[in-house]
């Protein structure tokens, strides 16, 4: 549930503890010696991943729940080759083994990116873009501004509204964009 001060937490956590159940019932085809390692990757994207990945679109994501989403990732890696953690195995070693990349925060940053293109554009409807582009009325509260969805966007991309907007026009070249930016938010 997204709280009125726009903190999805509990809902990145309540996610990330299905996308665990779920992996932890699959525990007999990570053990399965018959099975490849390439199809158990697929049916960790498939079953997994996509559990978790389940309204991505409108999560607000701070620091704290990068590095959860980040561990959730790792976590069902190991589990997959069986590996506990008292192994002592760096994170770089087991995806290595995998022959992957950390792909999961991409894939979040993706779907919110994808999805500000077709705000922007429209295709939402006229709603979407005024509450997007809405400014309340009143004063805000002492300290520092509460983490909002679009400051995620605008974080990870390096441009201003005005930029992002005029760029999600063209929709082939947004997507395009949208892979590129979620490649550089990894590294924020």
């Amino acid at each position: 549930m997204k709280t009125a001060s726009g903190d999805c937490t509990t809902k990145i956590r309540r996610r990330i503890c299905l996308a665990k159940d779920k992996a932890v019932t699959l525990d007999t085809m990570w053990r399965s010696r018959h099975i490849k390692k390439a199809s158990k990757v697929r049916l960790m994207n498939s079953l997994v991943w996509s559990l978790f990945l389940y309204g991505a679109e409108s999560w607000t994501i701070k620091r704290s729940d990068r590095d959860r989403i980040n561990s959730l990732e790792m976590w069902c890696w190991r589990r997959l080759l069986e590996v506990s953690w008292r192994k002592h195995r760096t994170n770089e070693s087991i995806l290595d083994e995998m022959g992957l990349e950390k792909g999961l925060m991409k894939s979040v940053t993706r779907l919110k990116l994808q999805y500000f293109g077709h705000v922007v554009r429209g295709s939402t409807g006229e709603l979407s873009l005024t509450i997007l582009e809405g400014a309340g009325n009143g004063t805000r509260h002492q300290g520092a501004p509460r983490m909002s969805w679009i400051h995620n966007v605008l974080k990870w991309s390096g441009k201003t509204y005005g930029e992002l907007k005029a760029l999600a026009q063209d929709q082939k070249k947004w997507r395009r964009l949208s892979w590129e930016f979620s490649s550089a938010a990894e590294l924020l």
